[in-house]
């Protein structure tokens, strides 16, 4: 039911036949009545301009131009795409399965390099992925593994100034674009120290440093959204989790 039957029903009782004979005729044309003038209207309707101006008073509209300008904005409410909690659950599934399959050969070496180094550090680039960072971090204390997490980008630089080869830093980021981390993690790779990076599934600078790259599925980027969704990124930082505890497993039976 569009603006004008809504109207139509809401108005019903005041109007007479030949108000609603008129209506029907307006409604015929109702996708194109923002883009029309009174008078096309009127013709295309068969009656004439006053007439036109009195049936939309009796639907409850100022003039032409309030009525005109509410069928817009019903018309353009309508193109906006509904929440579909169905296509949103089958579509955060597929974008886990896939996220397991682009990790599936790297996760294990990763695993095996943050054991096997002696101080490791975590920094997330925004909000999100310092969480996802510290949540990681502070899981892998039961293990007997310890975690530094870095808070700022000078954070970041400290360390890469004392840095060496038995260091390890796990970056977990969005984009892997962002100049303010870059150069510090350039000099982490000159030090040869372990780099992990943990972003979208998309060539970026930080993978390109990278000894180890994992990857997380979303089209966060392309879309208008103003928040991300990050339920990959977690799936991701808990299947390296269970990745580490299944080698702590292996060499402690």
């Amino acid at each position: 039911m569009n603006l004008i039957e809504k109207q139509l029903n809401k108005y019903l009782q005041h109007l007479n036949a030949n108000d609603i004979e008129i209506i029907k005729n307006i409604n015929v044309h109702y996708k194109k009545i923002p883009e029309m003038k009174i008078k096309e209207l009127a013709e295309q309707s068969y009656t004439s301009v006053s007439t036109i101006h009195r049936v939309i008073k009796k639907l409850g509209f100022e003039g032409f131009s309030d009525f005109r300008y509410n069928i817009k904005g019903e018309i353009e409410e309508e193109k906006q795409p509904t929440f579909n909690s169905e296509e949103y659950f089958e579509k955060t599934i597929n974008d886990i399965k896939l996220t397991r399959r682009l990790n599936e050969k790297e996760i294990t070496k990763v695993a095996k390099a943050i054991l096997e180094s002696r101080n490791c550090y975590c920094f997330g680039t925004g909000w999100k992925q310092k969480q996802h960072a510290d949540n990681f971090s502070t899981d892998l204390l039961y293990y007997g593994k310890t975690f530094k997490s870095l808070r700022t980008i000078g954070d970041v630089q400290i360390v890469s100034e004392k840095c060496d080869q038995d260091t390890l830093i796990l970056i977990v980021s969005l984009s892997g674009n962002s100049e303010e981390y870059i150069d510090a993690i350039k000099k982490f790779a000159f030090k040869n120290s372990q780099i992990v990076s943990v972003t979208l599934d998309t060539s970026n600078q930080l993978t390109s440093l990278a000894n180890y790259s994992l990857y997380y599925k979303t089209d966060t980027l392309d879309n208008n959204k103003k928040h991300w969704n990050s339920i990959t990124l977690q799936f991701l930082m808990d299947y390296l989790l269970e990745s580490i505890v299944q080698e702590v497993d292996k060499t402690n039976p």
